[in-house]
């Protein structure tokens, strides 16, 4: 079975927040399904990642203003993440060495094609960019079990993704073999966001509790998952389609 996060009670808030992450799982879109075939272009996936590093360089901050709006045990949990997306702690998932997240993501983007020089002069498409700047401007605004909350529809999808779609993939049809540093990321990812994501949503129903609370956690995971679907749409779109963006004339 894919490892995953285990509901709480029947009915509960947790198990409501659950249910918006699976609804929008990109382990579902075409992306990705097109990927698990074998069909899709290996230097897409690189794109992705690619959006995925700049993504990843403004959603840390996200959680330096969690660390900064919360208490002790929220201050511990985000410190803990940062320390290993860094490099300065070790996931077990991957040895006992440290690994900087980036340089993990650079080194896939590399695998499949991309140059260094393409990889930093990538420019998030205007889905990515909305999910990235929701993203921290959840952690800057809203309540922190409503942060937590959408933060976890994220990390949570992490752990099924790659053990049923991008790791498999990878190594049956692209020729990866799964202890290649080349595909370090998903490994890391497969099991360490498991864990991640599970204490996000304990720590999230701690914090809502209301009618009022738990429907803006609701609100918010849905339009978080929605941007993370229509961030991997917009390069579905345009680099496995092959469609035109519509830009205005002259715009090249």
């Amino acid at each position: 079975m894919a490892p995953d996060t285990t509901p709480g009670s029947k009915g509960d808030i947790g198990d409501k927040i659950i249910a918006v992450r699976d609804k929008w799982h990109t382990k579902n879109h075409p992306l990705f399904t097109a990927l698990a075939k074998g069909e899709l272009d290996i230097r897409v996936l690189g794109i992705h990642q690619a959006n995925h590093l700049k993504y990843v360089e403004l959603a840390l901050e996200a959680f330096g203003i969690l660390y900064a709006r919360g208490p002790a045990e929220i201050r511990k949990m985000c410190v803990e993440n940062l320390a290993e997306e860094e490099g300065l702690l070790a996931q077990t998932e991957i040895g006992e060495e440290p690994h900087e997240h980036i340089d993990m993501l650079y080194n896939f983007c590399l695998a499949a094609g991309m140059t260094r020089e393409e990889i930093d002069q990538t420019k998030m498409t205007p889905a990515w960019w909305g999910r990235t700047l929701y993203y921290r401007h959840l952690a800057l605004v809203e309540p922190i079990g409503v942060v937590l909350a959408a933060f976890f529809t994220q990390e949570g999808q992490q752990p099924q993704l790659n053990n049923e779609i991008t790791i498999p993939a990878l190594t049956s049809h692209y020729g990866f073999e799964r202890d290649s540093k080349a595909i370090e990321f998903f490994v890391a990812h497969e099991l360490a966001d498991q864990e991640h994501s599970a204490r996000q949503l304990d720590m999230a129903k701690k914090f809502l509790g209301t009618p009022e609370l738990d429907a803006r956690a609701l609100e918010c995971a849905e339009e978080i998952c929605r941007l993370r679907w229509a961030s991997a749409t917009d390069l579905y779109n345009l680099h496995h389609l092959g469609e035109a963006e519509n830009l205005p004339v002259g715009v090249g």
